[in-house]
């Protein structure tokens, strides 16, 4: 199932399309994935283009696993702004009591979100406040 999600994701673009239609189907494709496709995705994650990554982050709202958290925690660390909220907003989407160590334990995002906090426009700052409330809970 990985090497389906990864054609998937590499053939797909940004456009409505993907935000109408494409996400439901890779979201199909990752709620179908065994241990060794969430540990191959982990492996290659780091080294696939940021539009992969963002639609990755994009469709994952609906699975919530540790393999999910661990690889967008990863994505969080790379250098892109709109990689970044993505990941935020997806994560917070899907924290609950299960994940919510897992997710906080990460000082290098949190610190990240309250420097961007400082300078950013009010959509995001709404995303990312909710999200700290959610993991202050």
């Amino acid at each position: 199932m990985y090497e389906k999600l990864n054609q998937y994701l590499f053939n797909s673009s940004l456009g409505d399309y993907w935000y109408d239609e494409g996400n439901i189907i890779a979201t199909d494709i990752l709620k179908k994935f065994s241990e060794s496709d969430w540990e191959k995705l982990l492996d290659d994650i780091s080294s696939k283009s940021i539009e992969w990554q963002i639609q990755f982050a994009y469709c994952a709202p609906e699975i919530n696993n540790e393999f999910l958290i661990r690889s967008l925690i990863l994505l969080a660390s790379i250098d892109n702004d709109e990689l970044f909220k993505t990941c935020i907003d997806t994560l917070r989407v899907i924290i609950n009591l299960d994940n919510k160590l897992i997710i906080a334990s990460d000082k290098a995002m949190l610190e990240r979100i309250e420097k961007i906090l400082k300078k950013c426009d009010n959509a995001t700052r709404i995303v990312f406040e909710d999200f700290v409330a959610k993991l202050q809970k």
